[in-house]
């Protein structure tokens, strides 16, 4: 009776209601086909499966007791498994034995080493980002740099592992590596001295003029602690604005993450939330309330293309609550989770599980396959031929090709792989004679034996004409300087040194602050040559506040969209040109 009644009291056609009876027991019947067919698919999948693993126990029973030569039952299971994960992602792993302390090595620890983190990209262990202060970072190794060779052997196909194990070793010894280098044919050999890592989470902070600069070098667990620390001191000392420096931080804990992120957050902000194929590995990231939110001054975000995983966690997070500007590169996007299963007491599995996304959407990650497959290089990664790195080029386009998302205040951003920053601003990298200077250690060596005979050194020093001369005299004696210049066809003179005067300057003056008065003030010293930085600080000099540095942002998109516009119609008017 009451369908009856609900019947007779619909407006419009009568028999409307009456379809919608017919239709639900149609509706039950294709919905219990869809259940019916998805269970038979989870029975056909389940007896594939273990079809599969018997094939998969058959063959590796064969091998083992009928191969013509007998084969170690535990190499064979190792390449049957590294075989599958030949078919995933980069960063989806077989770990043999290992213990606790590598595992949190990273996050607490210290080693004798280069201070590079590397990845297995293209058959070849790859360099996602060298360490600030380390020897590879002064010896101008670059993210994306592949190193080919270790002591003289082809590292082709190697484990990370396997590269860690052969580059790590006692400080103050030698490793010789040889470089392949995004964008240059000829190989780069280099010998550097290992030193003792110290994975400082915030190595620096201070003040340059009125504008606070924090320096994160990764996540630790003392990370957020560290950086409140800072805020605090550098609030003591009046600072206008805040520079938050990302640029090569490889990343490191989630929580790290988080905890910093919610320093400049309010209450239940979102920060991250990771998608996976399974439920259980679907989660929201939150800011919690730990204390008075840091806004009292606009900030500003350096990242470029080393910055990953837990930086670029931060970097979206901020960017995407209009808590302050992202400037310099694109992000690595390394925005991938992974799981470490347990196999047995000391094996295990690191499997991608789940990707970030950042909370307007955008999903951090970059997909780079284990050998390239199926994808061209992108761009300041290695090709194989320059036609390759042409297409390349060709089919990642200028950001405003890239797909795009939207701030809590309506700003546009874009997603692609990695985090686009706001304002793009170019970073320099070392001159050969430079990366040849810093890998003879020729400023370190004359700093050592200049300090020796001199006291009170100033933290200002600047060296006089003597001292110059001194040093250029000093440099044409080095035992391997012709070699390490040759390797770029250069060949020592005296005109060259002096066209490199600043450079040799600013690097004595650099490792004797570093000798003298602490790794702070050799810092201080090398940023002067940061253009980068500097381009940063100015903009604080254009916009003090917040909305005036997002208003900024807007209108340099503005600008270079006028640009990209130009730019298309003169090629297009170029192009039919040629046609007619």
């Amino acid at each position: 009776m009451k369908v009856i009644k609900t019947v007779n009291h619909m407006p419009g056609n009568p028999m409307r209601g009456l379809s919608r009876l017919v239709f639900l027991p149609v509706l039950l019947v294709v919905l219990l086909a869809t259940a019916a067919n998805s269970a038979d698919d989870k029975a056909n999948r389940r007896k594939e499966f273990y079809d599969n693993l018997k094939i998969m126990s058959e063959v590796y029973e064969r091998i083992i007791n009928n191969y013509v030569d007998e084969k170690d039952p535990k190499e064979i299971m190792t390449a049957a498994i590294e075989g599958m994960l030949d078919e995933l992602d980069e960063h989806s792993n077989y770990l043999p034995p290992v213990n606790y302390e590598d595992l949190v090595m990273s996050t607490e620890g210290e080693f004798g080493g280069l201070g590079i983190t590397i990845n297995i990209r293209d058959h070849y262990p790859t360099v996602v980002s060298p360490i600030e202060g380390t020897p590879a970072y002064y010896m101008g190794i670059q993210g994306g740099d592949q190193i080919v060779e270790i002591e003289g052997e082809s590292s082709k196909d190697f484990t990370s592992r396997e590269a860690v194990k052969l580059l790590r070793g006692k400080a103050g010894t030698q490793v010789n590596i040889t470089i392949k280098r995004p964008g240059q044919k000829d190989m780069l050999p280099l010998t550097i001295t290992r030193d003792i890592i110290k994975l400082e989470s915030v190595p620096y902070a201070f003040m340059l003029g009125d504008i606070g600069y924090i320096r994160i070098g990764n996540f630790a667990r003392s990370t957020k602690d560290e950086v409140q620390a800072k805020l605090d001191e550098l609030t003591a000392a009046g600072m206008k604005g805040l520079i938050l420096d990302l640029r090569f931080n490889p990343g490191g804990l989630l929580d790290a993450a988080q905890g910093v992120s919610e320093l400049f957050l309010e209450k239940d902000k979102l920060i991250v939330f990771t998608k996976g194929r399974l439920r259980s590995q679907n989660h929201s990231f939150y800011s919690e309330a730990r204390g008075a939110v840091y806004n009292q001054v606009p900030i500003v975000v350096m990242i470029n293309g080393s910055s990953a995983s837990a930086s670029e966690i931060v970097s979206a997070a901020i960017q995407d609550h209009d808590a302050g500007l992202v400037v310099g590169q694109t992000s690595f996007g390394k925005g991938s989770v992974q799981t470490v299963f347990r196999l047995d007491e000391d094996e295990a599995l690191k499997l991608t599980t789940a990707r970030y996304y950042t909370p307007s959407g955008r999903s951090i990650h970059k997909d780079r396959p284990r050998h390239g497959r199926g994808e061209m290089p992108a761009k300041g990664e290695q090709g194989e031929t320059e036609p390759l790195e042409d297409e390349a080029k060709d089919k990642e386009g200028h950001r405003f090709t890239k797909e795009k998302f939207y701030t809590d205040s309506g700003r546009v951003v874009y997603g692609g792989g990695g985090i686009t920053p706001d304002i793009e601003i170019d970073q320099d990298f070392l001159s050969d004679f430079e990366v040849a200077v810093e890998r003879d250690y020729a400023l370190v060596a004359y700093a050592v034996e200049y300090a020796a005979h001199h006291a009170d050194i100033p933290e200002d020093y600047q060296l006089s004409d003597e001292d110059y001369r001194q040093f250029k005299e000093f440099l044409q004696g080095r035992e391997n300087i012709e070699e390490y210049l040759g390797v770029f066809d250069l060949t020592y003179s005296d005109s060259l040194v002096d066209a490199n005067a600043e450079f040799i300057k600013r690097g004595v003056r650099r490792e004797l602050a570093r000798r003298i008065h602490g790794p702070t003030a050799a810092y201080k010293v090398a940023i002067e040559a940061d253009t980068q930085l500097h381009d940063t600080l100015d903009l604080f000099k254009k916009a003090r506040t917040l909305p005036e540095l997002l208003a900024m942002a807007d209108k340099w998109n503005q600008e270079q969209l006028s640009k990209v516009a130009a730019e298309t119609a003169s090629n297009e008017a170029e192009s039919e040109n040629l046609k007619n």
